[in-house]
């Protein structure tokens, strides 16, 4: 989620920091768009926009952005699906990923120059922690590719319970932004099964940690154009 090196062997399990995704997420949307309001006090766009991009990419170490950048490669490759796997566990990025990087950047530092100054923090804050909270159902929806890793998946009352709260916390951020904002919590998660669906059907059935970091990356992307094209005026 963030990158902050090897966990210790005292660290939660990783089911309770899978709950944690959406809280993780609001903290670093609304330290982006606190980098973006602040450039916009002094410097006009695209300056803060592109600011509250470089402040994301900083605080995850890309790790999202780099599961998006292979699934371009590995899903969209002309070869067998098993290949397809393989590709994905390659660390170098093809045209692909390359496209597929400048197209995310484009539309993302397009997307925060649509979204007023003053709202920038919230609809960071409300994109970073919505993208997190739908891709949690997909652990438990979709089989993962590799048998020697199990995909983590919430199942005690208490992650229930804290995964319930932050739920209701981030339906709480949509509202705060906009009623419309409301619409997207549902869309969100319809969006992000679609995406692992996708990606499934291209990796003989399966789908890995990629998949996951791929669907933050779009569904985050999808709710910021979302989000600017709200009726502000």
């Amino acid at each position: 989620m963030l990158p902050f090196g090897r966990a210790s062997e005292s660290a939660p399990p990783d089911s309770y920091a899978i709950v944690m995704l959406p809280l993780v997420g609001a903290c670093i949307g609304a330290a982006s768009g606190a980098a973006g309001w602040c450039i916009a006090r002094w410097a006009a766009e695209p300056w803060p926009a592109l600011g509250a991009f470089a402040a994301m990419v900083l605080l995850t170490g890309a790790i999202h952005i780099d599961g998006f950048l292979d699934c371009c490669d590995g899903v969209l490759a002309s070869v067998p699906p098993r290949r397809r796997l393989e590709i994905l566990k390659d660390p170098r990025h093809g045209t692909y990923a390359v496209v597929g990087m400048v197209l995310l950047a484009l539309l993302w530092v397009a997307a925060l120059q649509s979204i007023p100054p003053a709202k920038l923090l919230l609809a960071l804050a409300l994109s970073g922690a919505l993208a997190r909270l739908s891709v949690v159902p997909l652990l438990r929806l979709f089989r993962y590719a590799y048998a020697a890793t199990v995909s983590r998946r919430i199942e005690s009352p208490a992650e229930i319970a804290a995964f319930v709260l932050l739920t209701i916390g981030t339906a709480l951020l949509a509202a705060m932004l906009s009623p419309w904002a409301l619409l997207l919590v549902p869309a969100a998660g319809a969006l992000a099964i679609a995406i692992a669906w996708g990606c499934a059907r291209r990796l003989d059935g399966s789908v890995t940690g990629d998949v996951y970091g791929a669907a933050i990356v779009l569904v985050e992307l999808a709710l910021l154009v979302a989000i600017a094209l709200l009726p502000w005026r």
